[in-house]
């Protein structure tokens, strides 16, 4: 017995809704849970980080601010320094007058100084101090000390007290560089303020330091700018210097006294390194019972020694509170996130659950009840559910049309089946004709396989004889071709030779103008040359007279020699110019030989040219006869080879004749042969055929009593299907379509 389906329980047996919101759900709280864990790990850290960048920025932030205003007073103090080791150049009587004017128009232009002073050894500033004993600004022993001072808008000056073992002159006459002087107590109308010193030794031609310049900057400007800063809720800066003594620091009472950290053995040696390297440095302290995060900020000013610290000091717990604050937010927003995704989760799937709904109560109307195929679905959305809905309406639409379909041809098939039990009884009486039939065909074409065995010999003798034609006819073709061929050459040969004759009587008539052309040209250098050979006579007589002139010029300078030495003194330079025409007529002289020797080689050589000349003359003679025996040779020449090539020509014409004779029997030749090859080829394929009937018809006598065989069982089959298609309308009716 079959177990009857029912409801399930069990997890796999839950609605899609619930397995939606309860899965998706579940996967959410333990992501955000992760993310939450997460985003507390990176808030922690990156508070921590942040805050110790914020802290680091801020403490360089106001150390570079406070090195900024002490390096202006400790640029203004190097260039007092470099000005008053100039002094040199100033009259001694004056130079304590300008000394005192450069302090005074200091205090003018620095509104952040309280007082600029200078001290000079004994007599090293002009050699004057016995002038100025217990006079203003100086000492009993007349040194050079005052002291300019700043009270608002009155300046003033006192002479120093107490330099001899002060520090503040001690140190800097023993220094090659400037010093920082630790922020020291001053009273200013009755107020005490802190200023921070800066003092330079001052230096003679020879680098042997003489005195000490030196300025004080009131640090009230850099305790505002350091005290107005807010670090989170309680926190502040502070500022040491190099010796450990407080300048600046939230609690005011500490101010002068040493720091804290210097005086603690476990961080004395982090401010001692961090001096070395200019590091910043941090550590934690107890503040009040609350945990206090300090870190510093090391710097140095131009080239002195001294390094002064920029500390931040912030409590802990602040630092925390921030972190612990934006964990608060990010777990809220988080929780947030969380319940509005539920609900829209939730929501989401049972909108999809109720459309689900639907589809499954037409699927199940169209399996359980009346089968009702014209139920559609309504496709509201262009999204994966609507897609569901549409092919669902396409589907159940196919279905209908086919079941349409087939109750419609259901009542076609069974009047079809009857009437094909009905053909297929006449179908087997047929089949029996057929047989007979094929078996008178394949007596009848047998008798024609013998016919055609018999014609197929008569076409073989044909066609012997008719290829022993062919072969005659080639044969005569081939030699008519061949003998046209070499008389074609033959006339071509003479036709080329009368060519060539044709061009050789041009070519001859043009040496024959070209030798008459040659001998006149000749016969024009004959002449020229002898008249050549008969000027240069001219010319050698002319040499002759050069040569004669040339004599008698020597003489004459011969002469003007002895009448220039008859003369003595007065005569030299008429005896400079004798001999200079003394030489020149021997040149002349030479010359002239010279040019009798050229001209008789010339002339040897005219007359070699004009003997030449004459003997080329009468061979363009000779060549000129022979030229014109030639051309009436060659005239004689091409007249009998234009009759030959007339009568090649003749000949020609009567063998083409004869080959196109030729050609004509061997096409017919060529056709019967291919006529009898293609009748031949005809026989035999009718041969071949009338095999191939024969064992056709043989197959077809057994096909035949296969088709009887099959079609009694068509037959019943035919019956089987009738009751088949029957079955089919019964079951097609119970669907509405």
């Amino acid at each position: 017995m079959a177990k009857k389906d029912g409801p399930r329980n069990g997890i796999l047996d839950r609605s899609i809704q619930t397995q939606l919101v309860g899965t998706i759900g579940a996967l959410l709280i333990v992501l955000l849970t992760i993310c939450a864990l997460f985003i507390l790990n990176r808030i922690n850290k990156g508070t921590y980080d942040l805050s110790d960048k914020y802290l680091k920025q801020t403490a360089n932030y106001y150390a570079e601010r406070t090195k900024a205003l002490i390096q202006n007073e400790f640029d203004t103090c190097a260039a007092l320094k470099t000005v008053v080791e100039q002094i040199d150049s100033v009259p001694r009587a004056q130079r304590r007058d300008f000394i005192n004017a450069i302090l005074k128009q200091a205090l003018i232009e620095n509104e952040n100084l309280v007082d600029t002073w200078v001290v000079y050894e004994p007599d090293a500033l002009d050699g004057l101090d016995y002038q100025y004993a217990n006079t203003e600004y100086h000492d009993s022993t007349g040194r050079f000390i005052p002291y300019w001072t700043k009270v608002g808008s009155t300046i003033e000056c006192t002479p120093l007290t107490d330099y001899e073992d002060g520090f503040w002159y001690v140190n800097p006459l023993k220094s090659p560089t400037g010093i920082l002087i630790d922020p020291n107590p001053y009273e200013i109308g009755g107020q005490v303020i802190y200023v921070c010193g800066v003092a330079f030794p001052i230096h003679d031609r020879n680098g042997t330091p003489i005195g000490v310049i030196g300025l004080d900057m009131s640090l009230s400007t850099l305790s505002s700018i350091l005290k107005e800063a807010t670090l989170y809720e309680t926190g502040y800066l502070s500022l040491v210097s190099d010796s450990g003594l407080t300048a600046v620091e939230a609690d005011s009472s500490l101010e002068g006294t040493t720091f804290a950290g210097y005086e603690d053995a476990k961080t004395a040696g982090l401010f001692q390194k961090s001096k070395e390297t200019l590091i910043p440095f941090g550590y934690e302290v107890d503040y009040h019972g609350k945990n206090q995060l300090k870190f510093f900020q090391p710097f140095k000013v131009g080239n002195a020694k001294e390094v002064w610290f920029v500390g931040t000091n912030i409590i802990m717990a602040e630092i925390d509170a921030a972190g612990r604050r934006m964990f608060v937010y990010v777990s809220t927003a988080l929780l947030i996130t969380m319940l509005v995704t539920l609900a829209i989760l939730f929501l989401i799937a049972r909108s999809v659950a109720q459309e689900m709904n639907k589809g499954v109560a037409a699927m199940k109307n169209i399996a359980q009840g009346d089968g009702d195929l014209t139920v559609r679905m309504d496709v509201r959305k262009e999204n994966e559910m609507g897609n569901l809905y549409k092919f669902f309406n396409l589907t159940i639409e196919k279905i209908q049309n086919s079941i349409r379909q087939i109750k419609e041809s259901t009542g076609d098939l069974q009047m079809q089946s009857e009437q094909l039990a009905q053909n297929m009884a006449d179908t087997a009486a047929s089949a029996n004709q057929i047989t007979a039939n094929i078996d008178s065909v394949n007596r009848q074409v047998q008798q024609q396989g013998a016919n055609v065995s018999e014609a197929q010999g008569a076409l073989d003798a044909i066609n012997h004889r008719v290829n022993e034609l062919v072969s005659a006819i080639q044969s005569q073709s081939s030699s008519v071709i061949e003998s046209s061929s070499a008389i074609e050459q033959m006339v071509a040969n003479i036709r080329s030779v009368t060519t060539i004759l044709e061009k050789n009587s041009s070519n001859i008539e043009a040496l024959e103008r070209s030798s008459e052309e040659g001998r006149k040209s000749i016969q024009t250098t004959v002449d020229a040359t002898v008249k050549i050979q008969e000027e240069s006579q001219t010319l050698l007589e002319a040499s002759k007279i050069i040569q004669n002139i040339a004599s008698q010029t020597n003489l004459l300078a011969m002469n003007a020699a002895i009448e220039a030495a008859h003369a003595g003194e007065s005569g030299k330079g008429f005896s400079v110019v004798a001999d200079e025409i003394r030489k020149l007529a021997e040149d002349s002289n030479k010359q002239g030989k010279n040019i009798t020797t050229n001209l008789q080689q010339v002339l040897n050589s005219i007359k070699e040219v004009t003997d030449a000349s004459t003997k080329l003359q009468q061979k363009f003679r000779e060549i000129f006869e022979l030229t014109r025996t030639v051309s009436q040779q060659e005239t004689t020449i091409m007249n009998a080879m234009q009759e030959q090539s007339e009568g090649g020509t003749q000949v020609l014409e009567a063998i083409k004749q004869i080959n196109d004779v030729t050609v004509n029997v061997k096409s017919g030749g060529d056709a019967m042969q291919a006529s009898t090859a293609e009748a031949n080829q005809t026989m035999k394929n009718l041969l071949r055929i009338t095999d191939e009937i024969g064992a056709s018809m043989q197959e077809m006598s057994i096909g035949i009593e296969s088709i009887n065989n099959s079609i009694n069982s068509v037959n019943d089959m035919t019956h089987k299907n009738s009751e088949n298609i029957v079955e089919l309308g019964t079951e097609v009716d119970k669907f509405k379509v």
